[in-house]
């Protein structure tokens, strides 16, 4: 049953209309089921976005709770905004970007990837831990609209996958390294998890 349950969600979760997806994700942040991934302070994905938004922009599509616009260096972005379809998981960031000292730096918006419509250019375009959630194929069709809010002076898509999504992100990867140019790719062997991060245009 548990199975069939994650398969029903799985599907919802890609297809289903906006609406339904953000009372889904609201119930599950309301509930606790992303707790455990609200803090990543040691994330591997932090350096890349530090190193590649040069101090400029970022947008990161599937923020969650915060953390990534809240746990990386302060002082290596000038502006950061974050997207979630749930406005509970929105909620969240904000008051913890108050709590860090860093509301004048963020901004957060509840919206969906497949809808939001950017209002400037960014260095840096963060898909974390969430790529997957776009049904496979909308999945270029979503990157190259956005790819048009890419800043015109070396501006980079990053997608980060863990272990959690190894099954569900690894043909989406191959996906994106035939289709992109990539710039730098992330995948240590010698972890005793799955790490993959890949920095392309």
């Amino acid at each position: 049953m548990q199975k069939f349950s994650n398969m029903v969600r799985a599907v919802k979760q890609k297809w289903g209309p906006a609406a339904l997806k953000q009372t889904m994700w609201n119930d599950e942040y309301q509930s606790g089921k992303w707790r455990h991934c609200e803090k990543t302070p040691d994330a591997h994905v932090y350096r890349f976005i530090e190193r590649y938004c040069r101090n400029g922009s970022v947008l990161d599509l599937g923020c969650g709770a915060g953390n990534t616009g809240n746990e990386i260096d302060m002082n290596r972005y000038a502006d950061y905004t974050g997207i979630d379809i749930s406005s509970v998981a929105i909620k969240k960031a904000e008051d913890w970007s108050i709590h860090c000292g860093r509301s004048c730096k963020n901004k957060y918006i509840q919206s969906s990837i497949e809808s939001y419509v950017p209002e400037k250019k960014h260095d840096v375009i963060v898909f974390r831990e969430c790529i997957y959630y776009l049904p496979y194929s909308r999945i270029e069709p979503t990157l190259d609209r956005y790819r048009g809010y890419l800043s015109d002076n070396g501006g980079v898509f990053i997608v980060d996958a863990s272990e959690f999504a190894s099954k569900l992100a690894r043909p989406i990867l191959s996906l994106l390294e035939a289709n992109y140019t990539v710039v730098e790719k992330f995948e240590p062997q010698n972890l005793d998890y799955y790490a993959y991060v890949l920095v392309f245009r």
